[in-house]
């Protein structure tokens, strides 16, 4: 069990630091606004498929501390990228498993936003990043009113209806797994060593 646990973390830290290294290097260079809209919604699919197969307390939020990791493996470092990344996991974990709210649009909308929120507060006036402190709280109202408006609509139309496909797929494939779990678990460890193989000739 700790092992298949341990491999579904890498394996969906590793989805969602890749698509913050190929999306996200596309969006950023091409300085994209808002860009962390659209990489937020594929974090929340991530994190909301991960659920389903990992539904321990605190995997939301390992998950997004080893996804942090591959980013930074793949690209050039960025303090307040990485903490945007920490953010969304902690908060995903922190309404999913202590608040427990069962309506899933709601959860995702709050999610949302407290994610951007605990970024924006953060960086600003924890970390005092120089780019946010020069513009101060319209630039947190900007970041959390708009970015994190835009997110939260697309998480709250996407979240329920990813859950249920994927609690659906699960049911109808659990027959598969329970007869050939060293197939599943072999696919799936391949393909989560060729992800990290990935990350690290790009490091190297």
């Amino acid at each position: 069990m700790k092992k298949n646990y341990l491999l579904g973390i890498l394996f969906f830290s590793a989805l969602w630091g890749m698509s913050e290294t190929i999306l996200g290097g596309v969006l950023y260079r091409a300085h994209i606004s808002y860009s962390s809209v659209p990489l937020t919604i594929i974090a929340f699919i991530i994190l909301t498929i991960a659920r389903v197969y990992l539904p321990n307390k605190g995997s939301s939020t390992l998950i997004a501390s080893i996804a942090m990791l591959y980013k930074f493996l793949n690209t050039p470092f960025f303090a307040c990228h990485l903490l945007g990344i920490f953010c969304l996991g902690l908060s995903y974990d922190m309404l999913f498993s202590f608040l427990k709210i069962k309506n899933k649009t709601l959860f995702a909308l709050l999610t949302t936003y407290l994610g951007y929120m605990l970024f924006a507060l953060t960086i600003t006036y924890v970390f005092r990043y120089h780019y946010w402190i020069q513009e101060g709280f319209p630039r947190i109202l900007r970041h959390v009113g708009i970015g994190g408006t835009m997110a939260a609509i697309g998480n709250a139309i996407l979240v329920h209806a990813v859950l249920n496909r994927v609690q659906a797929l699960k049911q109808k494939t659990a027959g598969f797994f329970e007869l050939k779990p060293a197939l599943a678990t072999g696919s799936l460890s391949l393909i989560t060593a060729g992800l990290w193989v990935i990350a690290a000739a790009r490091c190297f």
